[in-house]
């Protein structure tokens, strides 16, 4: 595949082509209870907005496969800043930024939740995410999580209700497909996919995110499932880091993230597949996007003079398959 030139790809994207928008919140018509229950799900997902003490646990459970050792338990400790990035009603975007004990800050996922959305992106395997469309009576009460990779392009979407009791908010996802975790892309060759069940719960004091994760191997005519795994990530109210400076990086490299996050919203509306090139296309454009983040400078510099270097960045690892065309691009 050949990559666009810079010149290209603003012609496919369009500068004054919309981006892809937001859900909207209940018609003024809706019923009370629609309302009431909108309102709720709007509270549980803001409650994960704040400073947190967060442990990761992960532990295969069951081998599915003949032979197969159980890998020893996955456990580690760190601090998030979670950062309420947008709020229209139905859509709501909050950035992630890993916080260490001496203001280290690093980006990391962003998760958005869209009101009844009935389009997403589905990975599709081979570091590749598809279009995909459902019928918008089954996304009815629903919210859609989209999470973003570090460099703002696609990494997993699922969809599901809020539940509301005795204090304790839970969404849980349908079955969905995800990449690798970069906890593993780099020491696991033995399996090419999670097939998961997310579930989100917010409570008083903190929320968990509690991850069903069977292990796939895809064949060239089925899948089998390699291992079931648990994982689950709790967030607590904590100290230990210095949180002031999250919001000293996104002061700084906000601007430019916005505008990456722009440039991904114009390439997805313009097309129905997109993905990385190679294997180390990822690491790499997360690694140089990081850097530009770094140089840039908001006092000098607007958001539009970062389009080109952005574009330049993804057009080099990335393909597109344009919505009108079935092999352009690639």
């Amino acid at each position: 595949m050949h990559p666009l030139s810079v010149p290209s790809l603003l012609l496919l994207l369009g500068v004054l082509v919309p981006g892809l928008g937001s859900a909207e919140p209940p018609h003024p018509l809706a019923s009370s209870s629609e309302k009431t229950s909108f309102a709720a799900d709007r509270q549980a997902i803001l409650s994960m907005v704040g400073e947190w003490r967060v442990v990761y646990r992960f532990e295969e459970i069951l081998s599915w496969k003949p032979g197969y050792l159980l890998r020893p338990p996955y456990k580690i400790r760190g601090f998030e800043a979670v950062v309420l990035l947008e709020d229209t009603g139905g859509h709501i975007a909050l950035q992630h930024l890993l916080v260490g004990a001496k203001g280290e800050v690093t980006k990391h996922w962003r998760q958005d939740w869209d009101y009844q959305r009935s389009s997403f992106w589905e990975y599709a395997g081979k570091g590749r995410w598809r279009s995909f469309d459902l019928d918008p009576k089954k996304v009815e009460g629903n919210w859609t999580q989209t999470v973003w990779n570090v460099d703002d392009a696609p990494r997993y979407a699922g969809y599901g209700r809020w539940r509301h009791e005795g204090g304790v908010s839970e969404w849980v996802s349908h079955p969905l497909r995800r990449p690798l975790p970069r906890r593993e892309i780099t020491r696991r060759r033995d399996y090419d996919l999670l097939r998961s069940v997310m579930h989100q719960i917010a409570f008083g004091d903190g929320w968990i995110l509690e991850e069903e994760n069977d292990k796939v191997c895809r064949g060239e005519r089925e899948e089998s499932v390699l291992a079931r795994e648990i994982g689950v990530i709790s967030y607590r109210k904590g100290s230990g880091a210095d949180f002031p400076a999250a919001g000293r990086y996104l002061q700084k490299t906000g601007p430019f993230w916005k505008a990456v996050r722009s440039a991904w919203d114009r390439i997805l509306e313009r097309n129905r597949e997109v993905g990385y090139k190679g294997k180390q296309d990822a690491k790499e454009l997360a690694e140089s996007l990081f850097e530009a983040a770094e140089k840039f400078d908001p006092a000098k510099e607007r958001e539009e003079q970062a389009w080109n270097e952005i574009l330049g960045l993804i057009g080099e690892h990335c393909f597109f398959l344009p919505k009108d065309t079935s092999e352009s691009g690639r």
